[in-house]
């Protein structure tokens, strides 16, 4: 934990250093009005921007019904708005307080990452092993985007590992709870429970999280007054068809090729120590599903490293937890290749 709090720590200091931490959110002129926003909201020119001032907007006030308000507009509101973890605590960190919401919601981040490098540290003695193999979770290389961005995925990824681990503990009703957390924070998360399912004693284990999920969508429904649209479909199609079209638009080239390179070699890594990993089930299945889900993503995330990587956290987090009960020379490597990639894309992301 304390290693993984150094590091993230002097991670933002030096983004300080460069960036204004009204830059996190990436508010763009075309969604924001910056005669309108909270005063240290930066307001990128001439640009779209990017998801994080959606999770800034909504912690400026979570029970907002207005697509447009504080100089804002949400975009979509019923799919942002489902995700309501991260930008709830943001807003109850910054006590309701607009000017502190930028900060907030990087604490947010800062905090979760922490609590990821404990859980991950624990779950590695669990699995008798040296608390700091947990670094191969808390440093996966996209919670650098996500942190930087002001994103979800890192508040999902670590209520997930709680559910997981009090699940280990046979705290079923606890587990429960933080799975659909953990769905609430990002409805990616909601695949987990359902590889509960695969075995018969986790039946009950799923059925609150499930119904959570089903219930939060019917809630959204109605508070937006519309469903899903078109934006989850545009996100999901033909495996493999959105990687390789991806690839061909040329966005990053050379970034593209080693974040992908990574992702396809810890792909072949947990491929490799599937089947004599002691890891239940349920682990396994849900990782089957989050590969699948990856394969399926459209070239709207696979256009650039910062879009796939942060899709991938949960089939990166599910697939460590799986090479973590294997103790094949196989998980060593995995390890170091993840921590070698983390260090890498951190020094590009300040070479920018």
């Amino acid at each position: 934990m304390l290693i993984t709090a150094v590091l993230y720590f002097f991670f933002l200091l030096f983004s300080f250093n460069k960036y204004d931490p009204g830059i996190f959110p990436q508010a763009a002129d075309y969604f924001a009005n910056p005669e309108q926003v909270p005063s240290n909201l930066v307001v990128l020119p001439n640009s779209t921007g990017y998801d994080g001032q959606f999770y800034y907007r909504i912690a400026l006030n979570p029970l907002t019904r207005d697509k447009e308000e504080f100089g804002i507009n949400i975009g979509n509101p019923r799919y942002r708005h489902q995700r309501i973890i991260y930008p709830l605590l943001g807003w109850l960190f910054s006590f309701g307080e607009p000017l502190l919401v930028v900060y907030s919601l990087i604490f947010v981040n800062f905090l979760m990452l922490v609590v990821i490098g404990y859980l991950a540290g624990r779950y590695a003695q669990l699995a008798k092993r040296h608390a700091i193999w947990g670094l191969a979770l808390s440093l996966y290389p996209g919670f650098i985007y996500t942190l930087s961005r002001d994103l979800v995925e890192i508040t999902e990824a670590g209520l997930l590992l709680v559910g997981l681990l009090l699940l280990e503990k046979k705290k079923d009703t606890l587990a429960a709870t933080f799975l659909s957390l953990a769905i609430l924070a990002k409805e990616t998360a909601l695949l987990a429970a359902v590889a509960l399912i695969s075995r018969m004693k986790y039946w009950r284990v799923a059925i609150m999280p499930i119904a959570v999920y089903g219930i939060w969508q019917l809630l959204m429904n109605w508070w937006w007054q519309y469903g899903l649209d078109k934006s989850t479909r545009v996100n999901i199609g033909l495996p493999i068809v959105g990687i390789i079209e991806g690839y061909q638009i040329g966005y990053e080239p050379e970034r593209w090729k080693i974040a992908f390179g990574f992702l396809l070699l810890f792909f072949l890594f947990v491929l490799i120590g599937f089947q004599k990993s002691a890891a239940g089930q349920h682990i396994k299945t849900a990782w089957v599903f989050y590969a699948i889900l990856l394969a399926c993503l459209t070239e709207n995330v696979w256009i650039e490293s910062l879009a796939f990587l942060r899709a991938a956290s949960l089939f990166y987090l599910i697939g460590t937890l799986i090479l973590l009960k294997n103790r094949s020379p196989i998980s060593v490597l995995s390890f170091l290749v993840s921590i070698a990639f983390w260090i890498w894309l951190a020094v590009d992301w300040f070479s920018r």
